[in-house]
């Protein structure tokens, strides 16, 4: 059984339904809605024990989810032990404009005191979560699950040179996404009931996969090509590199996990 843990209640499950039907159609999975960000996780598995230690199996992460939401108690009602669940897979924002709401709450912090905190605290939790057959894989969105439809007709060859900044997320990074995109309400990227064309949707994520992988290629590495192991662009390796990218320009580079995902879970390009 694989699970899915994804941050946001209303477009991760759309994402979800279409690459389960579009890869995972005869997996038995579960998906189950965090409903906080990353530093609530974050939050939420420190109640357990301040290095982690006390999380000794992945049932422990299912209890988590379990206290945030009851349909996740719900959905997840057939996981009794740690052995129901072969793969974890988490997915959440890499949240830029939280620093925001923190100096809203302590305003004699400064801005980049904060993010050096948040960045450490993700930092921590990419370490935690880095093995999907144990205690569970971790993917970042930057900054956002918006970044998936931050392109224009596929493939897009500028994709790479797409930044975004603090400023711009702080409130205004979705409302930017939707007038850039050339897939106005994910309309060819997401599945939706009524009749779609399945494949121009296959398509579509195959150009969004490779996209995405060669942008994390050039992000950790410089070089504008499908890496030569899925290593290269691991989550750890993208992470510190988009760090880098902001201490540089003050900038990060608008990436989105799902597609990584699938580059690491199949991993290969359909050319």
């Amino acid at each position: 059984m694989i699970l899915f843990i994804v941050e946001g209640s209303k477009t991760e499950p759309r994402v979800y339904e279409t690459i389960k039907k579009l890869y995972f159609k005869d997996e038995e999975d579960i998906i189950c809605i965090f409903r906080s960000n990353i530093y609530g996780l974050y939050n939420r598995l420190k109640k357990y024990n301040s290095d982690f230690e006390d999380l000794d199996n992945v049932a422990n992460i299912v209890d988590v989810i379990r206290e945030m939401d009851p349909k996740n108690a719900e959905e997840s009602k057939d996981i009794k032990l740690s052995s129901d669940i072969d793969q974890v897979f988490l997915f959440f924002d890499y949240d830029f404009q939280h620093a925001f709401h923190v100096l809203e709450q302590h305003p004699k912090c400064s801005l980049e005191d904060i993010l050096k905190e948040d960045n450490a605290r993700l930092r921590e939790l990419l370490d935690f979560f880095n093995e999907e057959t144990e205690m569970g894989k971790l993917y970042i969105n930057y900054p956002m699950i918006e970044s998936l439809k931050y392109t224009k007709q596929l493939p897009d060859d500028d994709f790479i040179t797409y930044e975004t900044t603090l400023e711009e997320c702080h409130g205004q990074f979705k409302k930017a996404a939707e007038e850039f995109s050339d897939y106005k309400g994910y309309k060819g990227i997401l599945w939706y009931k009524a009749p779609v064309d399945i494949e121009e949707l296959r398509r579509n994520w195959e150009l969004l996969k490779q996209q995405n992988v060669m942008k994390a290629n050039y992000i950790c590495s410089r070089a504008y090509s499908m890496p030569v192991s899925k290593e290269d662009v691991s989550q750890q390796q993208v992470f510190m590199h988009q760090i880098n990218l902001y201490d540089d320009s003050k900038s990060i580079a608008i990436l989105n996990s799902f597609p990584l995902f699938l580059y690491d879970y199949f991993n290969k390009i359909i050319e």
